[in-house]
């Protein structure tokens, strides 16, 4: 145990007291991040993040969806909170068909189908998914992104925010002081280079792009004030759940398509990084929506 937190104290390495951004995260340059999508309420409160798969599919965090679809709007190559950006409907919702909510929050994604096909453009591009089955290995630098609070308590950042961060052992985060064996092995345990940093309230559904410019998770839950070094954030891996994804996809669109190669719509944003069945055990955290 004392190694463990000794561990972690380097890993959040920096001092107790809050930071501007995602929490501690910069301004992303603008548009850098074409891929991004805003869950909205129709009066156009962020609610949630999303990732754009294919013209008219994207992928969120199940537990986002709380709220009657027609209550809810998708707002695509948005740099800036409220600024003119194309929105569209929800058609369709298809969350996982093995989703717990709270109190267990497993299998946390849903697929939203658009009410139309999007038009790619330079502020808006799918990002790429994994082309196998194979979790991103412990160490692994990543990045993630979000218009989520900036404080805790707080409010949401006007400017996409984004964070660099790496993937921690699953054996820490489920050890007794931690996550207490409730992240299974389709969950990514993420820590950010400060114990000031973190994603929080906002941020969740996000994509978490690791190497090869492809979404590796989508951001599930945290702790209450959100950068607890002991409840270090986590998002669901998307690589498990290609099978599902695709034939999601697939089935409900009328039409032949190549979810590994969204070149087909425009090509994929390949972005480079800055350099189950899981357990019923009730989580103490928060989700990050």
């Amino acid at each position: 145990m004392l190694l463990l937190l000794v561990v972690l104290e380097a890993l959040w390495a920096g001092g107790n007291t809050f930071e501007t951004h995602i929490i501690g995260g910069r301004d992303a340059v603008p548009h850098s991040r074409p891929y991004m999508v805003s869950l909205q309420k129709s009066s156009g409160s962020h609610q949630c993040g999303g990732v754009l798969l294919h013209q008219n599919w994207v992928l969120t965090a199940a537990h986002c969806l709380t709220q009657p679809t027609q209550q809810l709007r998708l707002v695509l190559g948005l740099h800036v909170l409220g600024e003119i950006s194309p929105i569209y409907r929800i058609r369709k919702v298809v969350r996982h068909p093995e989703y717990k909510p709270v109190p267990h929050l497993e299998n946390d994604l849903a697929l939203l189908k658009l009410d139309g096909k999007v038009k790619p453009s330079r502020t808006i591009q799918p990002l790429a998914l994994p082309r196998g089955r194979q979790m991103v290995a412990t160490g692994t630098r990543c990045s993630l992104a979000g218009w989520g609070l900036t404080h805790q308590p707080g409010n949401l950042a006007r400017v996409l925010q984004e964070l660099d961060v790496h993937v921690l052992d699953t054996r820490m985060c489920n050890n007794s002081r931690f996550w207490h064996g409730n992240i299974s092995s389709h969950m990514i345990c993420l820590a950010a280079d400060s114990k000031n940093q973190a994603p929080c309230k906002g941020d969740s559904g996000g994509p978490v792009v690791c190497k090869r410019g492809q979404v590796a998770g989508i951001l599930s839950f945290s702790s209450e004030n959100c950068t607890d070094i002991f409840k270090p954030p986590v998002a669901v891996a998307v690589a498990p759940y290609m099978p599902w994804i695709k034939k999601e996809v697939l089935v409900r669109n009328m039409e032949l398509i190549s979810l590994h190669q969204p070149e087909e719509f425009g090509k994929g944003q390949n972005e480079t990084p800055h350099v189950r069945p899981p357990p019923r055990i009730l989580l103490s955290g928060i989700h990050l929506s």
